[in-house]
Protein backbone atom coordinates (compact mmCIF):
# COMPACT_ATOMS: atom_id res chain seq x y z
CA UNK A 1 0.00 0.00 0.00
CA UNK A 2 2.55 2.57 1.03
CA UNK A 3 4.19 1.76 -2.37
CA UNK A 4 1.07 2.19 -4.05
CA UNK A 5 -0.24 5.49 -2.45
CA UNK A 6 -0.63 7.26 -5.50
CA UNK A 7 -2.19 4.10 -7.51
CA UNK A 8 -4.98 3.73 -4.94
CA UNK A 9 -5.73 7.08 -3.98
CA UNK A 10 -4.15 7.43 -0.28
CA UNK A 11 -4.02 10.75 1.40
CA UNK A 12 -1.27 10.13 3.63
CA UNK A 13 0.04 7.47 6.21
CA UNK A 14 -2.84 7.60 8.49
CA UNK A 15 -5.05 6.80 5.13
CA UNK A 16 -2.96 3.85 4.52
CA UNK A 17 -3.22 2.66 8.34
CA UNK A 18 -7.31 3.15 8.31
CA UNK A 19 -7.53 1.15 5.39
CA UNK A 20 -5.11 -1.78 7.09
CA UNK A 21 -7.63 -1.63 10.01
CA UNK A 22 -10.57 -2.09 7.78
CA UNK A 23 -8.64 -5.31 6.28
CA UNK A 24 -7.97 -7.09 9.90
CA UNK A 25 -11.71 -6.00 11.04
CA UNK A 26 -12.84 -7.96 8.04
CA UNK A 27 -10.22 -11.00 9.02
CA UNK A 28 -11.26 -11.09 12.32
CA UNK A 29 -15.24 -10.96 11.20
CA UNK A 30 -15.50 -13.50 8.86
CA UNK A 31 -12.73 -16.09 10.75
CA UNK A 32 -14.72 -15.69 14.02
CA UNK A 33 -18.17 -16.22 12.19
CA UNK A 34 -17.12 -19.83 10.92
CA UNK A 35 -15.07 -20.57 13.96
CA UNK A 36 -18.26 -20.36 15.64
CA UNK A 37 -20.43 -22.04 12.51
CA UNK A 38 -17.75 -25.22 12.90
CA UNK A 39 -19.32 -25.61 16.46
CA UNK A 40 -22.55 -25.78 15.02
CA UNK A 41 -21.69 -28.15 12.59
CA UNK A 42 -20.13 -30.27 15.87
CA UNK A 43 -23.13 -30.03 17.09
CA UNK A 44 -25.28 -30.92 14.27
CA UNK A 45 -23.29 -33.94 13.83
CA UNK A 46 -21.97 -35.33 17.32
CA UNK A 47 -21.48 -39.15 16.13
CA UNK A 48 -18.21 -37.44 14.27
CA UNK A 49 -17.04 -35.44 17.04
CA UNK A 50 -15.59 -38.41 19.19
CA UNK A 51 -13.23 -39.61 15.58
CA UNK A 52 -12.43 -36.47 15.72
CA UNK A 53 -10.95 -36.74 19.24
CA UNK A 54 -9.62 -40.14 18.59
CA UNK A 55 -7.43 -38.71 15.52
CA UNK A 56 -6.37 -35.74 18.17
CA UNK A 57 -5.19 -38.61 20.73
CA UNK A 58 -3.86 -40.51 18.09
CA UNK A 59 -1.14 -37.95 15.98
CA UNK A 60 -0.38 -36.53 20.31
CA UNK A 61 0.92 -40.26 20.86
CA UNK A 62 2.60 -40.06 17.43
CA UNK A 63 4.39 -37.15 17.21
CA UNK A 64 5.26 -37.89 21.54
CA UNK A 65 6.50 -41.31 20.65
CA UNK A 66 8.99 -39.07 17.65
CA UNK A 67 9.84 -36.98 20.65
CA UNK A 68 10.99 -39.54 22.49
CA UNK A 69 12.92 -41.12 19.81
CA UNK A 70 14.95 -37.98 19.69
CA UNK A 71 15.65 -37.84 23.27
CA UNK A 72 16.89 -41.16 23.15
CA UNK A 73 18.80 -40.52 20.01
CA UNK A 74 20.43 -37.53 21.85
CA UNK A 75 21.11 -39.48 24.86
CA UNK A 76 23.11 -41.87 23.33
CA UNK A 77 25.25 -39.46 21.45
CA UNK A 78 26.09 -37.44 24.77
CA UNK A 79 24.10 -34.77 23.52
CA UNK A 80 22.29 -31.80 25.74
CA UNK A 81 18.24 -32.28 25.38
CA UNK A 82 17.34 -28.69 24.65
CA UNK A 83 13.81 -26.99 25.41
CA UNK A 84 12.62 -27.31 22.52
CA UNK A 85 12.37 -31.44 23.11
CA UNK A 86 11.41 -30.64 26.41
CA UNK A 87 8.73 -33.45 27.65
CA UNK A 88 6.39 -31.06 29.23
CA UNK A 89 5.32 -30.27 25.41
CA UNK A 90 4.89 -33.49 23.91
CA UNK A 91 1.29 -33.33 23.94
CA UNK A 92 1.08 -29.53 22.85
CA UNK A 93 -1.08 -28.72 20.33
CA UNK A 94 0.81 -26.74 18.00
CA UNK A 95 0.46 -25.92 14.42
CA UNK A 96 2.97 -29.04 12.87
CA UNK A 97 0.35 -31.31 15.19
CA UNK A 98 -3.14 -29.60 13.90
CA UNK A 99 -1.62 -30.09 10.62
CA UNK A 100 -1.59 -33.59 10.79
CA UNK A 101 -5.32 -34.16 11.71
CA UNK A 102 -6.54 -35.00 8.32
CA UNK A 103 -9.98 -35.85 9.57
CA UNK A 104 -10.45 -32.29 11.18
CA UNK A 105 -9.04 -30.49 7.66
CA UNK A 106 -11.52 -32.75 6.10
CA UNK A 107 -14.67 -31.48 8.69
CA UNK A 108 -13.43 -27.85 8.02
CA UNK A 109 -13.69 -27.93 4.19
CA UNK A 110 -16.79 -29.60 4.12
CA UNK A 111 -18.43 -27.26 6.50
CA UNK A 112 -17.60 -24.86 3.78
CA UNK A 113 -19.02 -26.68 1.10
CA UNK A 114 -22.24 -27.59 2.90
CA UNK A 115 -22.62 -23.91 4.06
CA UNK A 116 -23.35 -22.39 0.41
CA UNK A 117 -24.59 -18.98 0.01
CA UNK A 118 -26.29 -19.20 -2.77
CA UNK A 119 -24.77 -15.98 -4.62
CA UNK A 120 -21.40 -14.41 -3.44
CA UNK A 121 -18.35 -13.51 -3.99
CA UNK A 122 -19.51 -9.91 -4.93
CA UNK A 123 -16.55 -8.19 -7.72
CA UNK A 124 -17.44 -5.09 -9.54
CA UNK A 125 -15.92 -4.72 -13.26
CA UNK A 126 -13.27 -2.19 -12.97
CA UNK A 127 -13.18 -2.52 -17.44
CA UNK A 128 -15.40 -4.15 -20.04
CA UNK A 129 -14.98 -7.88 -19.82
CA UNK A 130 -15.72 -10.33 -22.92
CA UNK A 131 -16.38 -13.84 -21.53
CA UNK A 132 -15.58 -16.57 -23.92
CA UNK A 133 -19.27 -17.25 -24.67
CA UNK A 134 -19.27 -13.24 -25.95
CA UNK A 135 -21.10 -12.76 -22.85
CA UNK A 136 -20.16 -8.70 -21.73
CA UNK A 137 -19.69 -7.43 -18.44
CA UNK A 138 -19.80 -3.62 -18.99
CA UNK A 139 -17.51 -1.73 -16.46
CA UNK A 140 -18.88 -0.72 -13.42
CA UNK A 141 -21.57 -3.86 -13.06
CA UNK A 142 -21.39 -6.08 -10.25
CA UNK A 143 -21.01 -9.55 -10.22
CA UNK A 144 -22.41 -12.24 -8.12
CA UNK A 145 -21.07 -16.00 -8.37
CA UNK A 146 -23.16 -18.98 -7.84
CA UNK A 147 -21.49 -21.13 -5.03
CA UNK A 148 -24.58 -23.63 -5.17
CA UNK A 149 -23.75 -24.59 -8.19
CA UNK A 150 -20.21 -24.79 -7.66
CA UNK A 151 -20.15 -26.64 -4.17
CA UNK A 152 -23.08 -29.44 -5.53
CA UNK A 153 -22.26 -30.37 -8.41
CA UNK A 154 -21.11 -34.00 -9.15
CA UNK A 155 -17.14 -33.09 -9.10
CA UNK A 156 -18.16 -33.17 -5.44
CA UNK A 157 -18.78 -36.87 -5.37
CA UNK A 158 -21.73 -38.45 -4.25
CA UNK A 159 -25.06 -37.56 -2.27
CA UNK A 160 -23.61 -33.72 -2.51
CA UNK A 161 -26.99 -32.50 -0.32
CA UNK A 162 -25.62 -34.09 2.50
CA UNK A 163 -22.96 -33.71 5.27
CA UNK A 164 -20.16 -36.11 4.76
CA UNK A 165 -17.13 -35.34 7.08
CA UNK A 166 -14.63 -37.38 6.00
CA UNK A 167 -15.77 -36.57 1.71
CA UNK A 168 -12.11 -35.09 1.52
CA UNK A 169 -9.76 -37.76 3.42
CA UNK A 170 -6.93 -38.65 1.50
CA UNK A 171 -7.74 -36.69 -0.63
CA UNK A 172 -5.01 -33.63 -2.16
CA UNK A 173 -8.19 -31.32 -1.45
CA UNK A 174 -7.38 -29.57 1.79
CA UNK A 175 -9.43 -26.93 3.39
CA UNK A 176 -7.05 -23.67 1.62
CA UNK A 177 -6.99 -25.77 -1.45
CA UNK A 178 -9.20 -23.39 -4.36
CA UNK A 179 -10.42 -23.97 -7.15
CA UNK A 180 -13.97 -24.06 -9.26
CA UNK A 181 -15.34 -26.30 -6.90
CA UNK A 182 -14.45 -24.73 -4.10
CA UNK A 183 -14.93 -20.83 -3.24
CA UNK A 184 -15.05 -19.97 -0.23
CA UNK A 185 -11.86 -17.27 -0.63
CA UNK A 186 -12.35 -17.35 -4.43
CA UNK A 187 -9.67 -18.49 -6.64
CA UNK A 188 -7.21 -17.72 -9.02
CA UNK A 189 -4.97 -14.57 -8.93
CA UNK A 190 -7.40 -12.63 -6.51
CA UNK A 191 -7.73 -16.15 -3.88
CA UNK A 192 -7.73 -14.80 -0.60
CA UNK A 193 -3.93 -14.50 0.73
CA UNK A 194 -5.20 -14.75 3.90
CA UNK A 195 -6.84 -18.33 4.12
CA UNK A 196 -3.76 -20.13 5.11
CA UNK A 197 -4.16 -18.08 8.88
CA UNK A 198 -8.34 -17.91 8.42
CA UNK A 199 -8.09 -22.01 8.52
CA UNK A 200 -5.46 -22.35 10.95
CA UNK A 201 -6.99 -20.52 13.63
CA UNK A 202 -10.72 -21.98 12.91
CA UNK A 203 -9.32 -25.60 13.05
CA UNK A 204 -7.49 -24.81 15.88
CA UNK A 205 -10.45 -23.30 17.63
CA UNK A 206 -11.93 -26.71 16.72
CA UNK A 207 -9.35 -28.74 18.23
CA UNK A 208 -9.57 -27.22 21.60
CA UNK A 209 -13.08 -27.23 21.74
CA UNK A 210 -12.90 -31.17 20.94
CA UNK A 211 -10.16 -31.91 23.34
CA UNK A 212 -12.18 -30.10 25.77
CA UNK A 213 -15.90 -30.89 25.13
CA UNK A 214 -17.03 -34.42 24.95
CA UNK A 215 -20.54 -33.07 24.00
CA UNK A 216 -21.98 -29.86 22.07
CA UNK A 217 -25.82 -29.58 21.71
CA UNK A 218 -28.02 -26.99 19.51
CA UNK A 219 -30.32 -25.81 22.73
CA UNK A 220 -33.34 -25.89 20.08
CA UNK A 221 -33.03 -28.74 18.33
CA UNK A 222 -35.70 -27.67 15.40
CA UNK A 223 -33.35 -25.13 14.42
CA UNK A 224 -30.53 -27.00 13.95
CA UNK A 225 -30.64 -26.73 9.74
CA UNK A 226 -31.00 -23.04 10.34
CA UNK A 227 -28.23 -23.07 12.26
CA UNK A 228 -26.39 -24.01 9.90
CA UNK A 229 -27.44 -22.32 6.91
CA UNK A 230 -26.77 -19.00 8.42
CA UNK A 231 -25.12 -16.45 6.15
CA UNK A 232 -21.95 -14.68 7.20
CA UNK A 233 -22.58 -11.82 10.14
CA UNK A 234 -26.64 -13.21 10.82
CA UNK A 235 -27.40 -14.51 14.18
CA UNK A 236 -27.77 -17.79 14.79
CA UNK A 237 -30.73 -18.95 16.03
CA UNK A 238 -30.16 -21.05 18.69
CA UNK A 239 -27.11 -21.40 20.96
CA UNK A 240 -25.09 -24.40 22.43
CA UNK A 241 -25.03 -26.29 25.39
CA UNK A 242 -21.58 -28.26 26.02
CA UNK A 243 -20.87 -30.38 28.13
CA UNK A 244 -17.01 -30.67 29.55
CA UNK A 245 -14.43 -33.68 29.21
CA UNK A 246 -13.83 -33.60 33.17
Amino acid sequence: MLDNVDKYGFIDLEDVCGHILILILASVHTTTDWATALLYFFAAFPEHVETLYKEQKDVLDEIQQEREQKREELKKKGEPIDEELDPAHDRDLTAAAIKRMVHMDSFVREAFRFRTERLSLMHKARKNIKLSNGFVIAKGQTVRSSLKSAHQGPEQGDEVMEFRPWRFVGKSKTAIKVGADYLPFSMGRHACPGRFLAIQEIKTVGVLVVSKFSKIEIQDPSKTMKSLRTNIGEPVPSGLIMTSRN
